[in-house]
């Protein structure tokens, strides 16, 4: 493709590069316009003697069509397109679901001429019940692309999994809550925990199904847990004070009822003093005080992915950083 400046009767198979006015300033022709034998009519009409057009060159494929050629290729269960102007394409979630993207791939993708792809943040949580559907959205930034490297694109966007996959979230997981603190407070707790957690798990389809208080020693909290624990998707602990260290009576009282702590700590503000755990692969949300704020925390950065049911550990949890400041 190249650009030309062109006398107007000149310019019928080409593409108009700029919009162009009117003399009264209203708008005669949309930049990106094919130009056929009534625009140029049009075109007469304006101030203009001459226009810069774009000319195709035999292998270049307009726009529109690589973006739906690359929008099919990059679309992946759970994605529906829509059509935007000018060579873009939006996806958007069908249900409640997970973003995962390949990073690297999307990378490679960005990096061919004229081809952009921009997505929501990696494990964003996408759908009609949530904050948003968008997904992701395709632009083709010149008015034609060279079919090779179209190609090229293609080739990346059909390998499978995609570069945008979605996890959709189950619905009816079940889910223990387990408040720790002293007898004189377990009322407290629990008017102070059990709304946000509940209003949250309800956004995810997941179910409160369980609460209980517990005084703050280690075979209480222990037997607490493994019991809960053994009838129950998820376990979220909460309580007086946050888990201060990786030898707090909580996580101590976790390993000697066989859970497996895997990560004390998480680079997000809020949600600093987050701990988990496992028992037999069934997780153990160690929750800090900030879940008792609807605000977004640490909490909803990780409680979609336990829900799907993936194993996290220090180093997920350590990821977290880029983009972890969330106040």
């Amino acid at each position: 493709m190249k650009l030309e400046t062109r006398v107007i009767t000149d310019a019928v198979g080409t593409v108009l590069v700029h919009n162009v006015a009117f003399p009264s300033g209203r708008l005669a022709l949309r930049k990106g316009t094919h130009l056929d034998n009534g625009h140029i009519k049009t075109l007469q009409k304006t101030e203009h003697a001459e226009i810069l057009v774009a000319i195709l060159d035999e292998d270049d494929v307009p726009e529109n069509e690589a973006a739906r050629r690359m929008a099919e290729a990059l679309q992946t269960n759970g994605l529906c397109l829509n059509q935007g102007a000018g060579g873009r394409i939006n996806f958007r979630a069908e249900v409640d679901s997970l973003l995962v993207v390949n990073t690297e791939r999307l990378l490679q993708l960005n990096l061919i001429p004229g081809i952009t792809l921009a997505t929501r943040l990696q494990y964003a949580l996408v759908g009609p019940h949530q904050t948003g559907d968008e997904v992701a959205t395709l632009k083709i930034i010149p008015y034609a692309v060279p079919q090779a490297d179209l190609i090229t694109a293609l080739e990346l966007a059909r390998i499978r999994p995609g570069i945008i996959e979605l996890r959709p979230i189950p619905v009816g997981r079940q889910v223990a809550l387990l408040l720790i603190g002293e007898p004189a407070v377990h009322k407290k707790l629990c008017r102070s925990f059990e709304t946000p957690i509940r209003t949250r798990l309800e956004r995810l389809g997941a179910v409160l199904s369980t609460i209980e208080v517990t005084p703050s020693t280690t075979e209480a909290i222990g037997d607490a847990a493994a019991r809960l624990a053994a009838g129950h998707d998820l376990l979220i602990i909460a309580g007086q004070t946050s888990i201060m260290d990786s030898d707090d009576v909580t996580l101590r009282a976790l390993r000697l009822a066989g859970a497996e702590v895997v990560a004390h700590g998480a680079p997000v503000e809020p949600g600093n003093l987050l701990a988990l755990a496992y028992f037999s692969g069934m997780p153990v949300l160690c929750a800090p005080g900030c879940i008792r704020s609807l605000s977004s925390n640490v909490v909803d950065l990780i409680l979609p992915r336990l829900l799907l049911g993936e194993r996290l550990g220090q180093t997920e949890i350590a990821h977290l950083a880029l983009g972890g400041l969330l106040k």
